[in-house]
């Protein structure tokens, strides 16, 4: 009979210690499928990339804003919206001065620096839209402009680390 008892305090000792930790492992595996599902259906692709530079290796401000600008197109391909664009990360440059470009908001008014706008009257980075990255150099605009020709890469990555990348010519 003490031997009954003692084995049923045992297991419910035992119980007591596993349980909680049986929950928070059952916890975290749901969040962890739900962080692996989000990033199986987000997938985007870097579409377009050009700057302003005419054939003859020339500045042309094509948006008028005196600064030399690159343009970047990147649609969602994924099955779910892209949230908070302006946390995506950017990397461009020519292969060995490939640089992190910061969002305008936390460029501190320095440049260089990126915004965006939705294509195609888009209103969010949703399935199928395309969103127009637009990467801004201060270098000496509109008097001479110092951008090379050559090859140039880019690596788009979303917040919750999905990339897309494009190596380009001008």
């Amino acid at each position: 009979m003490l031997l009954t008892i003692a084995g049923v305090i045992a297991a419910v000792a035992v119980m007591n210690a596993v349980y909680p930790a049986v929950t928070r492992s059952s916890s975290a595996v749901a969040s962890a499928a739900g962080t692996v599902d989000e990033r199986i259906r987000t997938n985007i692709s870097v579409v377009q990339s050009v700057g302003e530079l005419n054939s003859s290796s020339s500045w042309v401000d094509t948006n008028s804003n005196s600064l030399f600008d690159f343009f970047i197109w990147s649609k969602n391909v994924g099955d779910i919206r892209v949230l908070a664009v302006d946390e995506v990360d950017i990397f461009f440059g020519q292969p060995g001065g490939i640089e992190r470009i910061p969002h305008e908001d936390d460029a501190g008014g320095t440049y260089p620096q990126w915004s965006y706008t939705f294509e195609g009257g888009a209103t969010e980075w949703g399935l199928a839209a395309t969103v127009r990255f637009d990467i801004k150099f201060d270098d000496g605009c509109p008097g001479t402009c110092t951008k090379p020709t050559g090859t140039y890469f880019i690596r788009v990555i979303t917040p919750n680390g999905v990339a897309a990348e494009s190596y380009f010519s001008m």
